[in-house]
């Protein structure tokens, strides 16, 4: 059977998604648990006796025209439209038992039992409206909305991995689903499944316009694997689709920082706070983007929002880095020790008290603070330094000498992660122009400045891959899969190299590795399935491309694979 490559992360095929739109007059509560048990007909018998103890007291009056049409021909016509009228009126333990009798006259009716699960989850008795919801499906399998309601549930309940379920089993329905892709790639990012996040909302702009949340939901994901150009294109992309978006706003200016571009963050925080003026934490996002790149207006907005704000632990924290920049060390550890005992575990509110403390020739305390932002993660060298000399004036000269060592140490490592992410970007624009023995020179330099970073080694082993040099492209994606087992593209190339040279074994060990860690990682499941063809297992075969088919119901090498399988299977 055919194998593939491990594309790189933005190649990787999307996982289809779509739904109708939920009727939004009837959604208001979130709940959820498990739901996935089908339910034959029959039952539903069982749910109209638990429904009668539910509504036997609910005040529901209904129109005296309803009323008289209900007497002379109680149709289960005549229940849904009284049902509508109640959820029209948000009235949806009402609307819940009109429907519930028109599934009791006309129990094969998908429509009237989804409309009866909506109208349960739309009151809030969540419990209660996933067996219908179950139900409306296994009447209807091609009706998307019992899909969308319960994937909303099940997040409402953190139960992601049943979610997701629902999200896919909408998408095979209608692929343009805007609800089925919001809720997938949400939980896609959850997971930290950024690769599948990325894959999914990039395919599914082929269809049309993505929606705000999709445009953040994949800037994110772009942001999350350090694609930090692809991020900020995506999200300005959304931005200028959906201006009013506070998230995209924000999410681009701290992707835009990240790259070094502070006047661009201003300006898209000052057009998105003239839109929204009183937004607090896009206020406070701004005045961090002042403190960062040290405006001028820096000062002026801190004592605003201090004005507005006084309890805001991150409005302290800045107004006092502000304080700190102009010598003004007791203000400042007046509003840090407010900061830190608003939030105590941000670890540069403790390392800066630390500092402010020191400067006070206050030791004792300064050493408390210090720690605990070491403590809490800290692994900067200036806390190491500014610790050394605390702990000097203390009189502990051996342990100072030792934090100094520390703190070179780490002042060197620092000083090689920096050199590295320049090498990184070198190789990766290498590689766009098709120079992948320039690319290879330029990531064996970052590596060994960085040699601790799992992405580095799998970007230098595909450039080796594009060289032919396979031996040395193994040895790379060992170390990147060491470094990070869960590298779900290393693993899966790895299973193409053990496959190439005859491995079966190791090619079925490694693709598992890939879909355990990257559950929607169709290309992996596809050469899972190949391989476990080529070792006769027909009914994992099987297992697998369905799998790959759950995920992206439009791949064509997994249909293809699907029919070989059978026939292999079929023949003598």
């Amino acid at each position: 059977m055919r194998h593939f490559q491990s594309a790189t992360i933005d190649d990787i095929p999307a996982t289809q998604a779509a739904a109708k739109v939920v009727p939004t007059k009837l959604c208001s509560a979130r709940a959820g648990v498990n739901c996935h048990i089908p339910l034959p007909a029959s039952v539903v018998g069982v749910l109209l006796c638990l429904l009668t103890a539910t509504f036997a007291h609910a005040s529901c009056t209904a129109p005296s025209s309803m009323k008289a049409r209900l007497q002379s021909q109680p149709t289960a016509q005549a229940y849904a439209d009284l049902g509508t009228w109640f959820g029209g009126r948000k009235q949806f333990h009402c609307a819940a038992e009109a429907f519930a009798s028109a599934v009791k006259l006309q129990p094969d009716s998908a429509s009237l039992t989804y409309m009866w699960g909506l109208s349960l989850y739309s009151a809030g008795d969540v419990q209660a409206a996933l067996a219908p919801l179950q139900l409306a499906v296994s009447l209807d399998p091609h009706d998307a909305r019992p899909h969308l309601v319960l994937g909303t549930a099940l997040d409402q309940g953190s139960q992601i991995a049943d979610a997701e379920r629902e999200w896919r089993a909408a998408l095979a329905i209608d692929p343009g689903s805007a609800v089925a892709l919001d809720g997938l790639s949400r939980d896609l990012l959850k997971d930290k499944d950024y690769a599948a996040a990325i894959a999914l909302l990039e395919k599914s702009a082929r269809r049309g316009q993505r929606t705000p949340l999709q445009s953040l939901n994949l800037g994110m994901a772009y942001a999350r694997t350090l694609q930090l150009n692809e991020a900020s294109r995506v999200l300005r992309e959304g931005l200028n689709a959906a201006p009013d978006s506070l998230p995209l706003a924000d999410e681009l200016a701290v992707v835009l920082m990240l790259l070094d571009r502070p006047e661009e963050a201003v300006k898209i925080l000052t057009a998105a706070l003239a839109r929204h003026p009183g937004d607090l934490n896009t206020q406070v996002l701004y005045l961090r983007v002042l403190v960062s790149s040290k405006s001028e207006t820096a000062p002026q907005l801190g004592h605003k929002l201090l004005l507005t704000a006084p309890h805001n632990w991150e409005v302290l924290y800045l107004n006092a880095q502000l304080e700190i920049r102009a010598g003004q060390f007791p203000q400042a550890r007046a509003h840090l020790e407010q900061s830190v005992a608003l939030k105590p575990d941000y670890l540069q509110s403790q390392e800066a008290l630390g500092s402010v403390l020191a400067e006070l020739k206050d030791f004792s305390a300064a050493r408390v603070h210090l720690e605990k932002a070491i403590e809490l993660g800290d692994s900067g060298p200036a806390v190491q330094y500014e610790l050394a000399r605390v702990l000097e004036n203390l009189g502990e000269v051996e342990q100072s000498q030792e934090k100094l060592r520390l703190y070179q140490t780490m002042r060197k490592a620092e000083a090689d992660q920096t050199l590295a992410v320049s090498k990184i970007e070198s190789g990766d624009r290498a590689m766009a122009a098709g120079d992948a023995a320039q690319a290879v020179a330029l990531y064996r330099e970052a590596l060994a400045n960085d040699p601790n970073e799992a992405l580095v080694a799998y970007k230098l082993a595909k450039a080796l891959d594009k060289t032919d040099d396979f031996v040395n492209e193994k040895a790379e994606l060992q170390r990147a899969i060491e470094l990070n087992p869960n590298l779900a593209e290393a693993q899966n190339q790895m299973g193409y190299l053990a496959g190439k040279s005859g491995d079966l074994a190791q090619a079925e060990s490694c693709y598992r590795a890939a879909v355990h860690a990257s559950p929607s990682y169709v290309l992996a499941w596809i050469n899972l399935a190949a391989t476990l063809a080529d070792e006769a297992k027909w009914q994992d075969a099987k297992q697998a491309v369905a799998h790959a088919l759950e995920i992206d119901p439009d791949s064509a090498e997994a249909r293809r694979l699907n029919q070989a399988i059978a026939a292999a299977q079929a023949s003598p």
